[in-house]
């Protein structure tokens, strides 16, 4: 990424109507006056609203549908919401793949929080984790894109698309019943991330119209509407961060990395809510659970992470999460990815 310009900002113009269909059609069935909830919408020259203009609207949707709306705005949505995309995912081989294409290019479908799979030797998890620092929002929003996530699975392989479980950082308000209706499987609450375990075998499982030819295509042209928005390669500051290993890196290394100044890259940070010790942190919380899910020893990991030695990264690692990192790796016996 050459320029901070290319990072996104919750002033920018790229989400279109795709991810607010669910929200949306509870409005109408519900006489909730969208229009005045969304007015960008309500003009029909506006393709595309930013964060901020979508915000208000979605903090009155949850207020008067409840704390449940991300289920029941995810349950209304599958493939056909996905945008340009969902031709490309239609024809990879495998669920995987296709999965995987899916997250390439989320941001085109409008994807209001970061999806990321994340693989284990077993089983797999599709993690969200926020692309803005919205406290407000952030439950609702991961449940209603990882709900929408296995819509778009099902109706890819058939409807067939058992899971493992999943994992919520907030409890639901209505109970858990719901949730474990719709995903058909055990759902945890109180997780220090949401996300959804899925075996490995079910991602392998093939798709019925593989097609090269038309999965090239489908590239390209999300390619290409992802560069007309002016939004490179991942869709987030904290993306392009991570990507940059900035932990590692001083403030001045990451701007000039960035091709732009510190006091901009402060500025940035500062206009959507954050700072650079707050996204390291951030990082290195993610790395580090990451790390010991590994047979690396603590010293190893300390060193991956810049610390100086183990006794500073369990000090870290116990002020992040509250727990030790050997508590960490003991609770992965039962809740971890095996």
């Amino acid at each position: 990424m050459s320029s901070i310009s290319a990072l996104l900002s919750v002033q920018d113009a790229v989400f279109p109507a795709h991810p607010f269909s669910g929200v949306l059609a509870i409005a109408r069935e519900q006489d909730w006056r969208w229009q005045e909830m969304f007015p960008a919408f309500a003009d029909h020259h506006n393709n595309r609203i930013s964060y901020a203009q979508a915000r208000e609207g979605l903090l009155q949707a949850r207020y008067r549908g409840g704390a449940d709306l991300g289920l029941q705005s995810g349950a209304r949505k599958a493939l056909p919401q996905l945008g340009q995309m969902a031709a490309g995912m239609r024809a990879q081989p495998t669920l995987a793949e296709a999965l995987q294409f899916g997250l390439d290019y989320q941001l085109i479908a409008g994807s209001m929080v970061h999806l990321q799979l994340q693989a284990g030797p077993q089983q797999s998890a599709l993690l969200a984790s926020p692309l803005f620092d919205d406290a407000e929002l952030q439950d609702f929003l991961e449940v209603d894109h990882l709900v929408t996530a296995i819509n778009a699975a099902r109706q890819l392989c058939g409807g067939s698309y058992p899971l493992v479980r999943v994992e919520l950082r907030s409890p639901p308000g209505a109970g858990l019943t719901a949730y474990q209706q719709f995903f058909a499987c055990p759902v945890i609450t109180g997780a220090d991330v949401s996300r959804i375990v899925i075996d490995n075998q079910v991602l392998q499982m093939a798709l019925p119209e593989p097609d090269a030819a038309l999965v090239d295509a489908s590239r390209d042209a999300c390619q290409a509407e992802l560069s007309a928005l002016g939004v490179l390669g991942r869709q987030s500051l904290l993306c392009a961060l991570t990507a940059l290993q900035c932990e590692l890196l001083s403030v001045a290394e990451t701007a000039s990395a960035l091709g732009t100044s510190e006091r901009s890259l402060h500025r940035l940070l500062a206009r959507e809510g954050t700072s650079y010790f707050q996204i390291t942190e951030h990082i290195r919380t993610g790395r580090a659970r990451q790390l010991l899910q590994t047979g690396l020893s603590l010293e190893r990991i300390a060193e991956e992470l810049g610390y100086s030695d183990s006794r500073s990264f369990r000090r870290a690692f116990r002020r992040w999460t509250t727990q030790t990192p050997a508590e960490f790796r003991r609770s992965l016996a039962t809740t971890g990815l095996r």
